[in-house]
């Protein structure tokens, strides 16, 4: 191979490691960007704490449910969710218990332990905690692990985007 081969040869090389690093890197950064985008969710739930629960409430100012509530977090957070509790699950993908990440979805049947009617949702924050909007507590934090709220439980869902 003569030399001007070789430096077209290396030239190649050289382009072709360059894209592969930038892909390599768009790859960490968009994984980062997830991250902080779920970590930015999770925060913004606390600006809502003690919020009285308002059925149908859309409004800090006046009260909102659990899917007003979420609906108002997703929304700040670039993610345009439905507005009610069944269409937010319809719209979201089933996770195993270990796949469970902040700023992930907790659907309940509140009103009919046991069943498959969804009533209530919750948002992940972490460290098996959740915040929701419930009647008696307005908008505050829960422990998945109690079990008033594991017989509850329907499923765990990841909002498409995130």
């Amino acid at each position: 191979m003569t030399a001007a081969g070789r430096r077209g040869t290396h030239a190649s090389l050289r382009r072709l490691l360059v894209v592969l690093s930038l892909l390599f890197l768009a790859g960490r950064a968009q994984a980062r960007s997830i991250v902080s985008a779920r970590t930015a969710l999770v925060e913004s739930t606390l600006d809502y704490l003690n919020i009285p629960y308002l059925w149908g409430g859309e409004h800090p100012q006046t009260g909102l449910d659990c899917s007003g509530f979420v609906q108002r977090v997703y929304r700040r957070a670039g993610l345009a969710v439905p507005r009610n509790t069944r269409e937010q699950f319809k719209d979201t993908r089933r996770l195993g218990p270990e796949e469970v990440l902040p700023g992930d979805l907790l659907f309940f049947s509140m009103h009919d332990p046991g069943s498959s009617k969804i009533d209530h949702v919750g948002i992940y924050m972490g460290k098996g905690y959740f915040v929701h909007a419930s009647v008696s507590g307005g908008i505050h934090v829960e422990s998945i692990a109690k079990p008033y709220f594991l017989s509850r439980l329907i499923g765990i869902r990841k909002y498409r985007g995130f």
